[in-house]
């Protein structure tokens, strides 16, 4: 089924509004952008309802979140989306972790929300921090 470049838009607007809305602590408008019921999945637990999701966000770090270009798949109503992300700590903007959001999002009165949000995370700030502390010169300083 063909989607049209409107709900690519929203999707893309929707993603993107999330990262920036998380790094600005904008909680009441990051909030809304999920489905009452939506479930967030992250380091083996499930935060259900947005309050939930709300209440876990805003105790995290905040710092500036950079996402890769999603892969998008829509069908109907529904949609999955997979991106990458890294996440820069304030006020040092230190890479504190990297990853990859699993959503599925749903279409609610013209609306993409995300129904569910999986975090996958490859590596956080104590990976980060050893990383930052190699002893091994990087390949673009080795070039006479």
């Amino acid at each position: 089924m063909a989607c049209d470049c409107e709900d690519l838009r929203k999707i893309m607007a929707l993603l993107a509004g999330a990262a920036q809305h998380n790094d600005l602590a904008e909680w009441e408008e990051y909030g809304v952008l999920f489905a009452e019921d939506a479930v967030m999945h992250v380091f083996g637990r499930d935060y259900v309802g947005r309050e939930a999701i709300v209440a876990f966000t805003a105790r995290r770090h905040i710092g500036k979140h950079m996402l890769s270009t999603p892969i998008i798949e829509i069908e109907g109503e529904r949609a999955k989306v997979t991106v990458d992300h890294s996440f820069f700590r304030y006020p040092d903007l230190v890479l504190f972790g990297v990853g990859v959001y699993k959503d599925d999002l749903v279409k609610l009165d013209g609306e993409w929300r995300f129904a569910r949000r999986e975090i996958v995370v490859h590596g956080h700030h104590a990976e980060m921090t050893a990383a930052a502390k190699q002893t091994v010169t990087p390949i673009g300083d080795t070039i006479n």
